[in-house]
């Protein structure tokens, strides 16, 4: 089975996530985008508590819990591209990018 790229994912992925009706209505642009940072934010501060708890209660950092959180992270990074208001994020060339940028290196690309 071959791996999905960012790009795949972000426009193969289905979005079926049901939201009260209420929410729905809503006539704000940026309502989902708003909802998916919300998300970021529960999956860091579920991620800082791990990390918090081997700091400060005396535990080994427990890699296996945190993978659920950290994918957590990249499905809400798809999720705010896809919900940008006014236009949809690239986010494979937003992430290739930034990370060519940081690093003042070029990313090595298989042909397709």
């Amino acid at each position: 089975m071959k791996d999905l790229t960012l790009r795949e994912l972000q426009t193969q992925l289905p979005w079926t996530v049901h939201y009260h009706r209420d929410f729905r209505a809503s006539p704000m642009s940026h309502k989902d985008f708003g909802h998916a940072l919300l998300h970021v934010q529960k999956a860091a501060g579920k991620l800082a508590a791990v990390v918090n708890d081997a700091e400060h209660g005396g535990s080994d950092f427990p890699p296996e819990s945190v993978d659920r959180y950290v994918a957590d992270l990249v499905v809400c990074a798809l999720r705010l591209a896809n919900t940008c208001p006014g236009r949809t994020i690239d986010l494979q060339r937003a992430v290739e990018d930034r990370i060519e940028a940081k690093n003042a290196a070029e990313l090595a690309r298989v042909p397709q």
